[in-house]
Formats: C-alpha cells, sequence, structure tokens
C-alpha cells in the first residue's frame, strides 16, 4: 500500500507522518529480530534474516506494522518445536509444535543435510575412531533434534513486546499532526466556514 488515509465526511486525506512513524517502529522491530538472530547464532544462509519486509497496514479504524518473515519455517524458530520424546533433554516449551505430531511438513534429514553442507561439516569419529559418513552425521543429527526438539528464540515475539515501550511515543504525535492536518484542510474545503 502506498498511502495511508483518514477519511472524514465523504473525503479521504493521506496520513504522511503516521505512515512514516509506522515504518520506523517496523525497522526498529526488525533490527532488533536480526539482532537477536544472529546473538543467538541462528543466521546460516541468511534466507530468513534477509526475509523480514516492514509492512505497514490499513486495516478498519486501525494501522498496524508488519515484519511476518516470508520463509515458512520463521514460527519454527521464534516459537520453537517439542521433541517427540518428554524426557529431561527435550525442550518442554509452549510452543504449538510438536516433532511426531503429523501435522507439520516433512523433511528434516534433507534440511539438516543442507545445513552440514553449509556448514562443512564433515564425518567425524565415534567413541571407537571409526569415520561416520556424512549420511551417518545427518542421521544422528536429526535423529537428535526429532527426539529433543528445536529451543524456541523469540525473535519476532520477545522483539515485539520489547519495541511496544516506543510505538506510543513514535506513533501517536504522527497521528495527531496527521489528523490535524485532515481536519484543517476538511474545514477549508466548506465556504461556510472561515478557517485559516
Amino acid at each position: 500500500m502506498s498511502v495511508l488515509t483518514i477519511k472524514i465526511g465523504n473525503r479521504e486525506y493521506d496520513m504522511p507522518k503516521t505512515k512514516a512513524a509506522l515504518l520506523k517502529v517496523g525497522k526498529m522491530w526488525r533490527k532488533n529480530a536480526r539482532i537477536s538472530l544472529r546473538k543467538q547464532d541462528k543466521v546460516n544462509t541468511g534466507a530468513l534474516y534477509n526475509s523480514m519486509p516492514v509492512n505497514v497496514l490499513e486495516m478498519p479504524n486501525a494501522y498496524a506494522v508488519d515484519i511476518t518473515p516470508q520463509v515458512r519455517y520463521w514460527e519454527f524458530v521464534d516459537k520453537g518445536v517439542q521433541g517427540a520424546s518428554r524426557n529431561i533433554f527435550s525442550y518442554q516449551s509452549e510452543s504449538p509444535f510438536k516433532f511426531g505430531s503429523g501435522t507439520g511438513p516433512r523433511g528434516l534429514r534433507g534440511a539438516i543435510d543442507k545445513w552440514v553442507v553449509q556448514k562443512n561439516i564433515s564425518g567425524s569419529r565415534d567413541e571407537k575412531g571409526r569415520f561416520t559418513t556424512r549420511k551417518g552425521l545427518v542421521y544422528l543429527i536429526s535423529n537428535a533434534i526429532y527426539n529433543r526438539g528445536l529451543k524456541p528464540s523469540l525473535f519476532i515475539t520477545r522483539t515485539k513486546i520489547q519495541i511496544q515501550k516506543h510505538v506510543v511515543k513514535t506513533i501517536a504525535p504522527a497521528i495527531s499532526s496527521d489528523m490535524a492536518n485532515a481536519v484543517r484542510q476538511d474545514l477549508k474545503r466548506d465556504p461556510k466556514l472561515d478557517v485559516k
């Protein structure tokens, strides 16, 4: 959407300062989310890191900003995934996602195989000194993840909460200014009123 508007009577007026303030908040949110991903060592190919466009949304009686990543696995990284086994080593998060539930997309091994290649992890040796192939390594890693789960990073959830304290002081003055300007323009259009 290119322009935010407000309707007064039958006329719509632009809200440029409101849009600029919302974009500023969105960019702050994205920056904090990216910092969080880096701190938690969650940047591998950069696909998730670079997939957060800042979108300003106009809804009935409200405006919002959104940075929802454009990769489908972002929620797993944000909210984590509960492991299939319930033991002391598995992540006992409040995540709505769980390995072994049969509801999510399949293909953990393929993703782990790509990750192993990207990280340039070669085979290693077991406790008896035997060499483990990449295929064996992928099996061990994916099996461990499947049983333990994935720890939530909250890179979107937590950063959204952190920036909420800045939202009012950034957006409220912009909305006030745009609305005052819209009312002033609307009053000027009425020839019966003498508005300066």
